[in-house]
Order: structure tokens, then sequence, then C-alpha cells
């Protein structure tokens, strides 16, 4: 090793060290979480942060039953599939509109919908409570798929349409000699080729429509309705100090959004450069 790239290495020193403490800050609720899950209530009293002495079970068969984990996950996933799905077939022909009409008219309506991303929801919270209430839809899924819809396509229009930029102007070019019309592009060339913009806008606004709160707690007044988050809510008022349930029943409401990223991985990390490199 000369002393160039002992140089090299050492100033790199304090950023690793950043970075492993912040990662250590940031995996240690997790690990709290996960071992407190597989905790006796007595013993999360007793040995809070350490490993389970007597592992078990029960706290999981336990926030299942008495939060009714079923109807619970079933509303979320109506709701996040629905909404996602409406969203990103959406915010990609919109995308695929103003790329392939590169005007004024369609950078301006580019810029207003990325405008949207800089706005809060709760800003907009209001006048979307008032049309909802006044389309009838309150204590509805539609009500709230509309919202989480609205809420989510300034950001897929911005990410997909950096994505469909880069589509390389030989190939689109050749399909259209093949014969391939407006839409048949669409469908065979631009959102084939954006399917990691696609995960990326899967992942990150998913998980924003995953773990809401604010909206179904507002909209959706019958318990039947739930969702994960005002479910697992109501779960730990009844069962306020009983921390092994409450950290049982996070940890259910949280693998799903887990396993996600997991298997959307390769594809989230390659969207999230999307535009960033010509």
């Amino acid at each position: 090793m000369n002393s160039r790239t002992a140089t090299r290495l050492l100033r790199r020193v304090p950023v690793n060290v950043l970075l492993i403490v912040l990662s250590i800050l940031m995996i240690y609720p997790l690990v709290i979480i996960v071992i407190t899950a597989f905790k006796p209530n007595l013993e999360v009293l007793t040995n809070p942060t350490g490993l389970p002495i007597s592992p078990t079970l029960d706290n999981f068969v336990t926030s299942w039953n008495e939060a009714n984990f079923t109807n619970l996950f079933a509303n979320s996933i109506l709701l996040t599939i629905v909404s996602m799905t409406v969203a990103t077939f959406v915010a990609a022909l919109a995308s695929y509109a103003i790329v392939r009409q590169a005007t004024k008219i369609g950078s301006g309506i580019y810029l207003l919908l990325a405008a949207g991303i800089f706005l809060p929801m709760q800003l907009a919270l209001v006048p979307q409570f008032r049309v909802v209430r006044d389309l009838g839809l309150i204590n509805s899924y539609a009500g709230v798929i509309l919202l989480y819809i609205a809420g989510a396509l300034p950001f897929g229009v911005f990410l997909m349409a950096a994505f469909m930029r880069q589509v390389p102007r030989e190939i689109v070019e050749a399909a259209v000699i093949d014969g391939a019309g407006y839409f048949q592009l669409f469908w065979r060339i631009f959102f084939p080729l954006a399917r990691p913009a696609v995960a990326t806008f899967w992942v990150l606004q998913g998980v924003g429509v995953w773990n809401d709160y604010l909206v179904p707690q507002l909209l959706l007044t019958d318990p039947g309705k739930r969702t994960l988050t005002t479910g697992v809510l109501y779960f730990k008022a009844q069962y306020l100090a009983d921390w092994g349930n409450i950290m049982a029943a996070v940890l259910i409401m949280s693998l799903p959004i887990l396993l996600l990223f997991v298997f959307a991985q390769r594809y989230f990390v390659s969207g999230l450069y999307a535009g960033a490199v010509k």
C-alpha cells in the first residue's frame, strides 16, 4: 500500500465512522421493536433492551386476533393497490404525453404538476374534504382512493417523465418505421423501459399510502373500514401498557413494506438515478 492510498483511506475514516453511527441510530429502534415483540409483557418491563429470555409468539397471535388484522390488511391492501395502480397508469400516460409533445404548453403542465410535490397534503386537506363530502364519498373507499391518486400524481409524473426522456430516439424511430402508433409506442417501448421508475414510485409513494393515518381516520368512520394505521392505534389504546402486543402489531404492519422494498430493490435503486445521467 503506497502513501497515496493510505492517505485516501484515512480521509474516508471520519465519513465511514459517521455513517456507522447513523446506521446504528437508525437500526436500534427496529431491533428494539423486534426483540420486544417476542417478549412476555413482564419481561419487557424487567428487561426492556435485552434479548428475550423466553421467546414467545403469543404477542403475534393476540395482536392478530384482537386487532382483527385480517380485515385491517384487506382494507389497507385494497386502498394501496387500487390507488397506486390507477395513479401509475395516469402518471405514466401524462408523462408520455409530456415527453412526446415537447412544447411550451407541455413543459408548463409538467412544471405545474411537479410543483405539487412541494404542496403539503395537510394544507390541501380541508378543500379536499369538502370536495369528497360534496360528492357523497364520506365513509367510502372511493373518496380515500381519489385523494391518494391526486396526491401521488405530481411525484409520479416528475419521476416517470425524467425516466422516459432517457429512451433513445433511435429505438422510437425504429418502432415508428415498423408501424407502431402513438399508444403502441407507449405500451411497447416507453412503459416497459420505465419499469425502474414505476418500481421506485410504488416503493416511495406506496409506503406513504400504506402508512397514512390522517386520511382514513378523517374519511372512514366505519370501524369495519379501518386501515392498519388506524386499527393499530385503536389496538394500542386497548393495550396501553402491553408493549409486547403493541410491538408485535407494529411489526406485522411493517412487514409488507419491507418485503416490497427487498423484492423491488434492484429497480428501486436504478429508478432513483432517473434523469441523473444522460
